[in-house]
């Protein structure tokens, strides 16, 4: 992913740089080529936890979820609940880090499958106000953590 623009808000930077970390984290689990890359990260679905938060509900509970797929522009992921399209969601791309910025996404399509619904998200990453709205969630949950 390019480098931020000097005139980029630095919550879209932070929110850019977070998917580009992921990117990179999810094609080095991958292990295999560009070619190959978008159907071995479907497979990888089962190793990759994510925690989802509407945008409607953004102080509730984290739903669990686990990665589908991924790109630059959008991820998919397969999650217990149905989340209507058009909702806008804030994914924490890393379960396991203390503190993370959540990345705006909005849902585009949500279908049933086997074992719940597979949720196909684009990007919110050029919108301030919610890039802003990701890193106040991230912060949230980290002293969430540090309380409980």
């Amino acid at each position: 992913m390019k480098a931020a623009k000097e005139s980029e808000p630095l919550s879209a930077s932070i929110i850019r740089q977070e998917i580009a970390r992921f990117i990179a984290a999810a094609r080095r689990l991958d292990g295999h080529g560009h070619e190959q890359r978008r159907r071995r990260i479907r497979q990888a679905h089962h190793a990759w936890p994510l925690l989802v938060t509407a945008g409607d509900r953004p102080y509730d509970p984290d739903l669990s979820a686990m990665l589908h797929n991924a790109s630059e522009l959008g991820i998919a992921f397969l999650s217990p609940l149905s989340i209507p399209p058009g909702t806008t969601v804030f994914i924490k791309l890393f379960v396991q880090d203390s503190f993370c910025p959540r990345v705006p996404a909005v849902v585009r399509h949500c279908t049933p499958s086997k074992g719940g619904y597979l949720v196909g998200c684009e990007y919110r990453a050029a919108e301030v106000d919610v890039c802003e709205q990701g890193l106040e969630l991230g912060r949230r949950s980290r002293a969430r953590r540090l309380i409980d």
